[in-house]
């Protein structure tokens, strides 16, 4: 029991113990002593009404002060902001009428694997009025707050873009009809040089399929993937809660020795965004060999290129993703791990699907790997197709799949949304952070 109420039942008891005695006053003396214990009850009443009015202003202002701090950008809290969080409290206490603030106690910020929490505590005195005749001059008030929050992990990606020859492909299945009916039956458009006598590049072929699409406004794949990584780059930026969470590098691979940096790693996201029209069909060869998708060497060079993952607490030690786009198919004029999983052909093409082994390296540094499959397309009436490629097409997803880290593999197949593909696995990349962390 408080001061105040000890005090108010003494004055209470005092006063009725009073009233029999004065059995010879007037009678206002005596209506006075009956109205006075209801004259103490109403002050008692008014100034506890003051005291929980004064409590609740002060307990929002205690909110707000730690809301202000855990809201800002950053896994830590400096003693700055704490410093900061006591100043506003007692800025907003000080304009509430008759309230003097005795203490402030800023808890010790909690930082756990994946959360972040602050206690802050005050205690204070209210002024009264009416109970101040009873010798009450002030009422303790005294409130606690407290939050928690997820803590924002810092991550680099590393885009991965097969632009082989097939990432041709017309984009959907209205864009493979058009195709078909502009090239008499080929849904590839074939990007080509033109050459000389000897075999020397003298610029582009204006007349291969790749410009028919162009001239024919058929959408391809290669021209989807690019709007997909443009709205990856929006979808990062309005995510961010914290100063350059997320980074980015861009690189397109094909054949064993073609494999382009498009745009190093970047804080500003948006110079990947500017590098997308970069991202474009790689050139058939003079020969028209069409062994152009080398996982194994592309991969490989990842692995030499993306240091080990971090916990992400710091811009330093960031969370590490890599975004592998494809269409399955491993077509190289090299050797391969996985030999009997396909076809060698001829002496130096190896065509078969993804050995999963070859992201083995990458995972084993915590490196998570994301994979949108742009589904092979079966072409049944291709005698090449038929031979080399259907006897393993069903192996193709689930090789991709052994490859993605857990829930990070996305198929798409044709004529699907290679946009929506990306940007699912960018929301399921942010919430694996929150769950593994």
């Amino acid at each position: 029991m408080s001061v105040f109420h000890i005090r108010l039942i003494r004055a209470l008891r005092s006063a009725a113990t009073a009233f029999p005695r004065a059995r010879s006053g007037q009678v206002a003396v005596t209506f006075a002593l009956v109205t006075l214990p209801v004259m103490f009850a109403t002050a008692a009443a008014v100034d506890y009404g003051r005291r929980n009015a004064a409590k609740t202003q002060l307990d929002t202002a205690l909110d707000g002060a730690v809301l202000a701090v855990m809201s800002q950008k950053t896994n830590t809290i400096p003693t700055t902001a704490l410093q900061n969080m006591e100043t506003q409290f007692r800025t907003e206490a000080a304009k509430v009428p008759g309230v003097t603030v005795t203490a402030f106690t800023p808890g010790t910020p909690v930082n756990s694997t994946s959360t972040l929490s602050l206690t802050a505590s005050y205690t204070a005195t209210v002024k009264t009025s009416l109970a101040s005749m009873m010798q009450i001059p002030a009422m303790p008030i005294n409130g606690t707050s407290s939050a928690t929050r997820n803590i924002s992990q810092y991550i680099n990606y590393y885009l991965l873009l097969d632009n082989s020859p097939s990432m041709g492909l017309a984009a959907t299945d209205a864009d493979v009809r058009n195709m078909k009916i502009a090239t008499n039956g080929c849904a590839f458009a074939c990007h080509q040089h033109t050459f000389d006598k000897n075999g020397n590049i003298t610029g582009d072929d204006r007349n291969d399929f790749y410009h028919v699409a162009l001239k024919n406004n058929i959408k391809l794949r290669i021209q989807v993937l690019r709007d997909a990584v443009s709205a990856l780059v929006d979808r990062a930026n309005a995510s961010m809660l914290l100063p350059q969470q997320f980074q980015m590098e861009m690189w397109t691979f094909n054949d064993t020795y073609t494999q382009t940096k498009l745009q190093a790693m970047t804080p500003t996201l948006n110079d990947i965004k500017n590098a997308t029209p970069n991202i474009d069909i790689a050139y058939a060869y003079y020969n028209q060999s069409d062994n152009q998708t080398d996982f194994e060497r592309a991969i490989a060079r990842m692995n030499a290129t993306i240091p080990d993952s971090g916990n992400g607490l710091t811009s330093d030690k960031p969370i590490r993703f890599l975004f592998l786009v494809t269409d399955g198919v491993e077509d190289t004029g090299g050797t391969v791990t996985n030999q009997s999983a396909g076809f060698q052909y001829q002496s130096n093409r190896f065509i078969g699907p993804l050995s999963p082994s070859t992201c083995t390296a990458l995972k084993n540094r915590n490196i998570k790997i994301g994979i949108i499959y742009t589904q092979y397309l079966p072409l049944y009436d291709n005698s090449f197709y038929n031979s080399y490629v259907k006897p393993y097409e069903a192996q193709i997803g689930p090789s991709l799949k052994a490859c993605a880290s857990d829930g990070l593999y996305f198929p798409v197949a044709s004529g699907g949304d290679i946009t929506d593909a990306m940007l699912k696995l960018f929301a399921t990349t942010l919430a694996s952070v929150r769950l593994s962390n």
